[in-house]
């Protein structure tokens, strides 16, 4: 055997190393440096990305954030991973192979007694060459459990394509949500001037004794109103760009332009069809299939345990011993286990394994309910949507055809200052309402598309290799 002394020398030269390890990490310092190359990457996105002066339309801010998304990396991670898993699982079937190295030195020298003497019993150092094969002959579960990797790899697929459209659905309604809101302060700044001119006349009425005191104090708190409204929505926009660029995998505290894109259609097809549509094609409910799938496979597994496993093995051991007859002998065989009594687990697990498939079922036929409730309510939105487009639309023709008649009647001083001012709020108002119910149809569809499980991701296909 090996001498104590150096044994102990050993031992605590792998002592000494493991501590040593252990006391070398340095939070704070790590979390500066990966702070700072965090910014450093995020700065370098944001200068490859985003030209100077750049507007993006919906098309563009889909294509980063496929590309850049966290999540959606994160989800090709698993997808590769469950591939990795899938083939490990296909190694049970080949033949595994193991090679053995084996030096040993004996001190004192083994021997045996005979009367009052003895004899060596094998040499003093000893050198030991072996490899093996083993053969699985009989398993079923091997293959119950391969064909369960093989729908895992599945679900992760549809898990990724699933994470990538839920991001186009997400970048979609925060665009739009920035869009609305872009205009919104255009708008608010353009009523902000008119207001202003109105409350630079009325000062000036007031002057000349035309208008009383309290008449032209209104029109200054309508200009204060308009300019509150104005910095509340500046801020908005500023924490709805933050969202999109986070979404986008960029810098939320960099600058974006908007290029106006209304690209989405309402679909014409009846609700019925819609409804058969999104149990095809959702992705949930394919991935229901896939859970349905592995819990038969699972039942299957159950099974297999009452039935026998059998092995074949093959050995070949090289020996410098020079106190055997054979320095390589071969050793081979066949092996068989068959459980008979394990306390009746595998009966239990057998219908365990059957009632939670009866649940994956149930589970999928829940999803489908859920699923054309989604539907239902996603084209009911996008009809009021529309509708309320329509109406937003003569809305506002009407109260314009009312205000170029109201404003001409104040430039002759035919109507006094309280319906003029009463007229201006309606026509913002309802270009407002306009606005609004535009975005809301747009978000509408993508919430439609979205449920159904027809979200376009083909933009952006290649993501960065880290």
């Amino acid at each position: 055997m090996i001498k104590k002394s150096a044994a102990g020398y050993v031992l605590i030269v792998v002592v000494a190393a493991a501590f040593s390890g252990c006391g070398s990490y340095e939070g704070a310092k790590i979390r500066r440096e990966h702070a700072e190359a965090f910014r450093e990457s995020l700065d370098e996105k944001i200068y490859q990305v985003l030209s100077a002066g750049k507007k993006l339309g919906l098309r563009d801010c889909i294509e980063i954030a496929l590309r850049n998304n966290l999540q959606v990396r994160s989800s090709e991670i698993g997808q590769r991973i469950a591939k990795l898993e899938r083939q490990v699982s296909f190694s049970y079937f080949l033949p595994q192979v193991a090679l053995d190295y084996q030096y040993t030195r004996f001190d004192p020298q083994p021997e045996i007694i005979f009367g009052s003497s003895s004899v060596a019993m094998q040499d003093a150092r000893v050198r030991e060459i072996s490899w093996g094969i083993q053969q699985s002959i009989f398993d079923p579960s091997t293959w119950f459990l391969y064909w369960m990797y093989s729908r895992g790899e599945e679900i992760a697929e549809l898990v990724t394509e699933y994470t990538r459209q839920m991001m186009v659905f997400r970048v979609t309604a925060l665009y739009f949500n920035c869009l609305t809101l872009t205009e919104s302060v255009e708008a608010l700044e353009s009523q902000i001037s008119a207001a202003a001119a109105l409350a630079k006349e009325l000062s000036a009425f007031k002057a000349e004794g035309l208008v009383s005191g309290w008449q032209a104090e209104q029109a200054q708190v309508l200009l204060l109103a308009r300019e509150t409204e104005l910095s509340r929505t500046k801020r908005a926009l500023v924490e709805a760009k933050a969202d999109l660029l986070s979404a986008m995998g960029l810098l939320p505290l960099a600058e974006i332009c908007f290029g106006v894109e209304m690209p989405l259609q309402a679909p014409q097809a009846p609700v019925e069809e819609l409804v058969f549509e999104a149990l095809v094609s959702n992705r949930q409910m394919q991935i229901s299939d896939r859970e349905v799938a592995i819990e038969e496979e699972k039942v299957k597994t159950a099974i297999s345990a009452f039935l026998p496993r059998l092995g074949g093995f093959a050995s070949r051991t090289y020996t410098s011993d020079s106190y055997l007859k054979y320095g390589s002998f071969w050793a081979t065989g066949v092996s068989g286990v068959l459980t008979v009594f394990d306390g009746f687990a595998n009966i239990n697990e057998y219908k365990a394994a059957k009632e939670r498939r009866t649940q994956a079922y149930v589970n999928r036929e829940q999803a489908a309910l859920t699923l054309m409730v989604q539907v239902l309510k996603a084209d009911l939105s996008v009809k009021d949507a529309q509708e309320q487009i329509v109406l937003s639309e003569k809305s506002l023709d009407a109260v314009s055809s009312r205000f170029c008649e109201v404003e001409h009647q104040w430039q002759e001083g035919l109507v006094d200052f309280s319906e003029m001012l009463s007229v201006l709020a309606e026509k913002d108002d309802a270009e407002m309402a306009l606005m609004r119910a535009d975005y809301r149809l747009q978000v509408s569809i993508a919430t439609l598309q979205n449920v159904m499980g027809l979200t376009n991701t083909e933009i952006g296909e290649g993501t960065d290799e880290q």
